[in-house]
């Protein structure tokens, strides 16, 4: 009997120790499962860094790019093209020689002209001689001496006129397509090309009234057109009309822009963006500023949670907002997965957002 009582024992005492083995496991493994299953209880989010950028205020405006300079080409009389020194579309210096009409007669005029002024100079000078002897009349030395201005004045039209019979060009320009060719007749003040200075091209443009007081020569603009997409040219205010328009409201600007390579062509029509101030600022993403109960904040990520950050908001900039205060550059807050968040709640950033590119904002009252 107390074999059996002894057998009966033990077997109670190996049932209890694997009880308690099997209990021991399951809560080791509930233990070692319950990690992961609260990191995977954590949202997750996508964030952007604020960062500390140029914050503009800026107006809008379109205008069409005029050369610096520019003229029509033609000749002061008529005559037949004997020479062309140009094609058309090609760069000129100034002082270059771009028509040449047939001017033999004008030649001919001035070798003339040259005689007369000869022969007046030597009888002038005889004249002198025997007026400084007493041995001619005061009147007579005074018709020696009008005669020879007369001559000088004859040669002076021959040699202008020789002169009109060829067209230099006035700048450094681009020529436009010439519209003759050698051996067509020209006539006078009948335009045979253009010729433009487009290295810097000027710019008017139509501001609204309510910022007349803030325009001033020297502010920056940034000029964009459809032929270069993507690309901005840089420029300046030069002058500011002193008028304002009665049907538009609105006065004129004129901003240049240097055309050093010259690949902007001249009556381009140009988006022009007059900055009016420029300030630094911090920046965060748009999508991160949430406005509720007359507040309005963002979530910034620290630690692995997310912080509720109550923000004043300045400019609007297209995409970016500027943050007056609450928040500082460098710091992170979550931009998509804002409503599966709450203020110390553990969040998994699943993608940071790059900075992105410059930004600008549209003038706007109170911007």
């Amino acid at each position: 009997m107390a074999s059996i009582v002894r057998q009966f024992a033990i077997i109670l005492v190996l049932a209890g120790a694997g009880y308690g083995g099997w209990h021991f496991w399951r809560l080791q493994d509930a233990a070692s499962s319950e990690a992961p299953q609260r990191a995977r209880s954590a949202p997750g989010v996508v964030a952007a860094p604020a960062v500390l950028d140029r914050v503009e205020r800026t107006v809008a405006a379109v205008g069409a790019a005029r050369p610096l300079r520019s003229v029509a080409l033609a000749t002061l009389s008529d005559g037949r093209i004997v020479e062309l020194g140009f094609s058309g579309g090609e760069r000129v210096r100034e002082g270059q020689a771009l028509l040449r009409l047939d001017d033999a007669t004008e030649r001919a005029t001035v070798q003339e002209a040259q005689a007369d002024l000869d022969r007046a100079s030597n009888a002038y000078d005889r004249a002198y001689a025997l007026y400084t002897q007493r041995r001619l009349a005061e009147t007579e030395f005074d018709a020696a001496r009008a005669g020879l201005s007369g001559a000088e004045a004859r040669l002076e039209r021959a040699l202008k006129a020789l002169a009109d019979r060829t067209v230099l060009a006035p700048f450094d320009g681009v020529a436009g397509f010439r519209m003759a060719d050698v051996g067509a007749v020209a006539r006078a003040n009948t335009p045979i090309a253009d010729l433009a200075d487009i290295s810097a091209l000027d710019v008017d443009f139509a501001v609204p009234e309510r910022f007349y007081g803030e325009v001033r020569a020297g502010a920056e603009v940034r000029a964009t057109t459809q032929i270069f997409p993507g690309e901005a040219f840089d420029g300046v205010v030069t002058s500011v009309s002193p008028r304002i328009d009665t049907v538009s409201r609105s006065f004129t600007a004129r901003a240049r822009i240097p055309n050093p390579d010259l690949r902007l062509p001249g009556d381009a029509f140009m988006r022009v963006t007059l900055v009016l101030a420029a300030r630094e600022g911090v920046l965060a993403p748009e999508e991160a500023v949430v406005s509720e109960g007359g507040e309005t904040f963002v979530y910034v990520v620290a630690d692995g949670r997310a912080a509720r950050r109550a923000v004043t908001v300045g400019a609007r900039l297209g995409g970016r907002a500027e943050i007056v205060r609450g928040l500082a550059a460098g710091e992170l807050v979550i931009t998509r997965g804002v409503q599966k968040v709450g203020d110390g709640r553990a969040v998994r950033v699943i993608e940071v957002e790059g900075e992105g590119a410059a930004l600008s904002a549209a003038a706007t009252p109170g911007a």
